[in-house]
Formats: C-alpha cells, structure tokens, sequence
C-alpha cells in the first residue's frame, strides 16, 4: 500500500509568494465597504486600463439608481465619473461604472 503524501507537495507555485500585496490589500479594502453599500447580490469588478476602473452589476434599476447617488460620496470621495452601462455577460444586470482616483 502505497502512503499518499499530498498533493501539494507535487506542485509547483506559478506566481511566486501566496502573501498578499499591498495593491491586492487596498483593492480588498475597497471591495469590503463597497459590499456593504451594495445590494447581496452584486457584482464587484476592478479593471486597470492606464486608470483604475470600479464595475458594479446591479439586478434592479432602482438599485442602480440608490447606488449612482451613494458612489460619488463613498470611501471618501475616490470615485469619479460615475457612469451607467449594460453589464457584460449578465444580461440581467446593470452596471455603474467609476473612475477610481486616489
């Protein structure tokens, strides 16, 4: 019989250290207060295109038109340019989408 000795010492890590950054840190920060802003069945998205952008999918018009009011004054004021779109993927979903700036 043959002992199992774990699969975890067969693989190799692909991107080095599991120790959090300090970009991942802030940018968990950020998701933590905006859950507790948004409606439980959100959906928060960052995306860097030579600025940092904030998606947040919403079932409801009226959810996205609470949380379009709320974003311009949440976390002290880093979100700009608070704009409404069609989420991608999630046809039943809308999106508010914000410049972060810090």
């Amino acid at each position: 019989m043959v002992a199992e000795t774990g699969a975890a010492a067969n693989v190799e890590q692909i991107f080095g250290s599991p120790e959090s950054t300090p970009v991942a840190d802030e940018l968990q920060k950020l998701t933590s207060m905006l859950e507790a802003l948004c409606p439980k069945d959100s959906i928060i998205r960052f995306e860097f295109d030579g600025q940092l952008r904030l998606h947040v999918d919403v079932r409801r018009f009226e959810e996205m038109t609470t949380l379009e009011a709320l974003l311009p004054t949440a976390c002290g004021g880093i979100f700009h340019g608070v704009q409404r779109g069609v989420a991608q993927k999630h046809s039943f979903f809308h999106r508010l989408s914000a410049v972060v700036v810090h």
